[in-house]
């Protein structure tokens, strides 16, 4: 089970499906560094900029690696794929608890295999998607 966390981490790392989410409205206008930021101006984290910055996760940041996730979690706000503070998603916990069913559902039932001409593109859009259809025998 600890490998499989680190899949679903690093899975979320690669592909945060909620980065939508991270926006916050500024309350009162004030200064982030040198850029004034009105009262009322919605603000985002750019999560896969921070998801993928080489300096945090590393020179192979572009790559599927869990091992990643072995030795301990990484820097407090450098994964934040649910959020993060007191308004990190409430959900987070049921999402893992789901993907880990879902995942030894569809294992249990069927064989997945790729075959040789199989080639993946990705699609990143508002979802995560891919170029080929899935079927199901």
């Amino acid at each position: 089970m600890k490998y499989l966390d680190c899949v679903m981490k690093e899975g979320l790392r690669m592909y945060p499906l909620g980065s939508f989410a991270n926006s916050r409205r500024c309350m009162k206008s004030t200064t982030l560094g040198d850029i004034p930021i009105e009262e009322g101006t919605f603000v985002m984290a750019d999560t896969f900029s921070l998801h993928y910055d080489p300096e945090i996760w590393g020179k192979d940041a572009d790559k599927f690696i869990p091992e990643r996730w072995i030795n301990g979690e990484r820097a407090l706000a450098a994964w934040i794929a649910f959020g993060l503070g007191p308004r990190q998603c409430i959900g987070m916990r049921l999402a893992y608890m789901e993907e880990k069913l879902v995942l030894a559902h569809l294992l249990k039932r069927f064989d997945i295999v790729a075959t040789k001409d199989t080639e993946v593109t990705e699609i990143l859009d508002l979802w995560m998607s891919t170029s080929f259809k899935i079927w199901s025998f």
